[in-house]
């Protein structure tokens, strides 16, 4: 009995994990609509502030490039940029959020955590700078709002956002050979990638559960 109670708990879990075809629907519609958001702010607002939009398809390339010596074209690395951004991202959302509890919690710690070092580190090194250290405080504010929050619904949304920029950035880059957060470029790359993740994976978070009805 113990083991086909085991089992059952196992299939049970396993299907859990396994979303319906309505679900994946809702995944990739709140996918496309966050990325939709993100091209807006990746392509306009951010190049009439820094004079440059944001590239994800040249991380692509990069990425690629660095592991495999072979240059995709830029048509192949804006679509592979949009399937990530469409299904990658919401089906490893679904993953998380419906595999670990305080999900929200944990990669809010484990975003300030690793990024607390890296200042650190730069500190130590004679690397850091003001505008480092600005960024901080932003990462380290917007993290804390958790405590404040009243909904746990709206904090995990941001956290699911500020969790995908340190896994754009922080996790993809160094393993295309570019620097930890493109830091070393001055910081405004990153921190308008910071703002443009958190808006995406805010909304991608936030239109899936809406459309499921679990808010």
């Amino acid at each position: 009995m113990n083991s086909d109670k085991m089992t059952t708990e196992a299939s049970s879990s396993l299907n859990a994990l396994l979303p319906q075809p309505k679900t994946v629907l809702h995944l990739f519609a709140g996918g496309y609509i966050a990325l939709m958001a993100w091209e807006i702010w990746a392509r306009t607002i951010t190049a009439w502030i820094l004079g440059n939009p944001l590239e994800p398809p040249g991380l692509v390339i990069s990425l690629v490039q660095f592991w495999t010596g072979y240059t995709l074209s830029l048509p192949t690395a804006t679509f592979a940029h949009y399937v990530v951004g469409i299904a990658g991202y919401p089906i490893f959302y679904f993953i998380v959020s419906r595999s670990l509890k305080r999900w929200g919690l944990i990669l809010d710690l484990f975003v300030w955590i690793i990024f607390t070092a890296f200042v650190a580190y730069s500190y130590v090194k004679g690397g850091f700078t003001v505008e480092m250290g600005l960024f901080w405080l932003v990462v380290s504010i917007v993290s804390a709002t958790r405590m404040l929050n009243p909904s746990s619904f709206l904090a995990n949304c941001l956290s699911w956002g500020t969790f995908t920029w340190f896994n754009a950035l922080g996790i993809f880059a160094p393993l295309a050979g570019l620097p930890f957060l493109l830091m070393e470029w001055g910081g405004g790359l990153s921190f308008m990638s910071y703002v443009g993740h958190a808006l995406f994976g805010f909304i991608a978070a936030y239109v899936f559960e809406t459309m499921e009805g679990t808010v």
